[in-house]
């Protein structure tokens, strides 16, 4: 059987296909035989059959190894379901310690009947050298320990806390312990904390970074998960390939209609302990978005009480990810479609299919973040003294509606607290009662009105900026109160340095549905500049920026320690790619950008009073 080799280019990244319409890796008595790819895509029309030699059981190599980001993808037309005592091999790093929860499903399933993976011997160490690895260790202390990085040499044994180790039960919406002894079917997410405990570090720089090896029967073909009955609650599933699967793809097939939104778990990785009322994250909302490019609202990070509700909410955020493309072993929530009203809609399934899978490796996504096609607004609705605030997407295209657009417009996480904001719809035309949507979709007419609610516990102060425009339709945007009818203008990062004060007012405790709504406003004949909003740029002579390419992080030195209120960074296209509220007075402050392509960018601070200074940085991390 011949291995034909295509040269293929995907957005600039280049990798090798492998093709085979069968595949069959099979063990001759003592004879070391196995597949080894390495930074390419093996694709397979059929099935796989791997199998060892009688006899043979000890022997590790009857396998197939996807090593360096490589990856499996089965066609469509597979007949029958792989087989053999053999196994692939495949490796996934975790972005985490012992503190942090990652969501993970299983890409391959154990070789007996029940096809189900099995945590207690499906998950490895990837030993001393690329082919060989080490049976997992399990503790039942709260700290598992391993090794960071990919190094062969000198490897620690990995030990996984069973603590931290659960299921997601969607009927009753509720949290099952699994442990080491645990299975979990496939297309099903499973939660683990990651290994070594650490000091934590810089936002979103993880201080440890433990490999795992599964190793198994390669999953393929449809699989199926059921989704809750009921509106609203969650199902944990999860990438179930050894490849990449394109989340559009998946969200927009028929036989998946009933979820609603993609969620994904985040926290804060600074935060160093076990109790919930120390730890701080929250859910992440991706839905394929009017232009199917995909559309992301990050999670406001939430304080927990001791049974795991959140309560106060805090200043931090998560990170903003292209979300598309879900990378082997990645976890989900996939929330539930329906009414508005409580009844569930669409089917009660979803289902996984390898017309979903592509050959996208992980860190590379970023290529497809496209902003040239698309009109937004992103507002960050901050509650009082940058304490907690709430990503906000307004979508403009002309192929939706006012009402609930399934795909266009995404369902509100409500994981708020004390403090929430939300656009909410009610579209009695179509059966539908009030939905509450962080992401909103609407067709834009320059005299719309979009209904933008809070709900506040306690009285507070609401303050609304444009976190980010992407080529919008409008000239200027206002939250109108019709209680007195009064406008205040949403400023943002298009706005000129020294425009003032954005929109904010203080509200009672009460919730708020009926009463304020985003507007726009066209271009004037003449727009003068308003008098009213004086120039604060007196501040910007005592900050001095250093883009440290070395050390891949920007440095800002305050020496008059003004207070900053939020740091704001765009690239060139407009595109919001990092921000930061609540930093207070201190003499420096460092920013990373180890994560930023190379080009330049804008930084923008905002300081008291609300000044505005900036600072333009060229990034080269080659």
């Amino acid at each position: 059987m011949d291995m034909n080799k295509i040269l293929s280019s995907l957005l600039g990244l280049f990798a090798t296909v492998a093709a085979y319409g069968q595949l069959t890796v099979k063990q001759d008595g003592s004879n070391e035989t196995y597949l080894y790819v390495t930074n390419e895509v093996l694709y397979v029309a059929d099935d796989i059959s791997v199998t060892k030699a009688t006899g043979n059981v000890a022997d590790t190599k009857a396998g197939i190894y996807l090593r360096d980001d490589a990856q499996l993808i089965q066609g469509s037309s597979q007949s029958t379901a792989n087989d053999g005592t053999g196994f692939i091999s495949v490796y996934q790093d975790s972005n985490s310690d012992s503190y942090d929860y990652n969501f993970w499903s299983a890409p391959v399933a154990s070789s007996d009947v029940s096809n189900n993976f099995s945590l207690a011997s499906q998950i490895f160490n990837p030993g001393d050298s690329n082919i060989t690895a080490e049976a997992s260790g399990y503790t039942g202390s709260w700290n598992g320990s391993g090794q960071s990085g990919i190094e062969y040499t000198s490897r620690a044994p990995l030990s996984i806390s069973t603590a931290w180790i659960y299921s997601f039960n969607s009927a009753n919406n509720t949290w099952s312990y699994l442990g080491s002894s645990g299975t979990v079917a496939p297309g099903y997410g499973f939660t683990m904390k990651g290994t070594n405990v650490t000091t934590g570090g810089s936002y979103n720089v993880d201080t440890n970074n433990q490999y795992y090896e599964f190793r198994g029967r390669a999953n393929s073909g449809d699989i199926v998960v059921d989704l809750s009955s009921t509106e609203g609650n969650v199902t944990l599933a999860g990438n179930p390939y050894p490849s990449a699967i394109d989340l559009v793809a998946f969200f927009n097939d028929s036989d998946n209609d009933g979820i609603a939104a993609i969620m994904y778990w985040d926290e804060d990785r600074t935060v160093n302990s076990h109790y919930y009322v120390d730890n701080k994250g929250g859910y992440g909302t991706w839905i394929p978005g009017p232009s199917n490019e995909g559309v992301y609202s990050v999670p406001t990070f939430m304080n927990y009480d001791n049974n795991g509700n959140a309560t106060t909410s805090t200043g931090s955020y998560g990170e903003d990810i292209v979300r598309r493309y879900a990378p082997i072993g990645q976890g989900l929530m996939l929330k539930r479609d329906g009414d508005g009203a409580g009844t569930a809609t669409g089917s009660t399934t979803a289902t996984f299919k390898n017309s979903h899978r592509t050959f996208v490796q992980e860190g590379a996504s970023s290529v497809f973040r496209n902003t040239e096609n698309r009109s937004q607004t992103r507002f960050h609705v901050i509650f009082d003294n940058y304490t907690h605030y709430r990503d906000l997407v307004l979508i403009y295209h002309d192929e939706t509606s006012l009402g609930f657009d399934r795909g266009a417009d995404a369902p509100h996480p409500m994981d708020g607290g004390q403090k929430e904001s939300y656009f909410n719809i009610q579209d009695d035309s179509n059966g539908q009662g009030q939905k509450n949507l962080v992401i909103q979709s609407v067709p834009f007419d320059m005299n719309m009105s979009i209904p933008i609610a809070f709900k506040l516990e306690q009285q507070g102060r609401v303050r609304i900026k444009a976190a980010e425009e992407l080529n919008v339709p409008y000239h200027k945007v206002f939250l109108l109160d019709t209680q007195d009818n009064m406008r205040y203008q949403i400023l943002g990062q298009s706005n000129a340095i020294g425009t003032g004060v954005t929109a904010q007012l203080t509200l009672p405790a009460g919730t708020y549905e009926n009463r304020f709504f985003i507007v726009f406003e066209d271009v004037p004949e003449e727009d003068p500049e308003d008098p009213g909003h004086p120039d604060t740029r007196t501040a910007a002579d005592d900050f001095d920026f250093v883009q440290d390419n070395t050390a891949k992080q920007l440095n800002v030195a305050n020496p008059e320690m003004h207070q900053v209120n939020e740091v704001n960074i765009y690239d060139m296209s407009g595109k919001l790619v990092y921000y930061a509220y609540g930093l207070g007075a201190s003499t420096s402050y460092t920013f990373p950008t180890y994560n930023f392509a190379d080009g330049v960018y804008m930084v923008r601070l905002v300081t008291e009073n609300d000044g505005m200074i900036s600072y333009k940085m060229s990034v080269m991390n080659r």
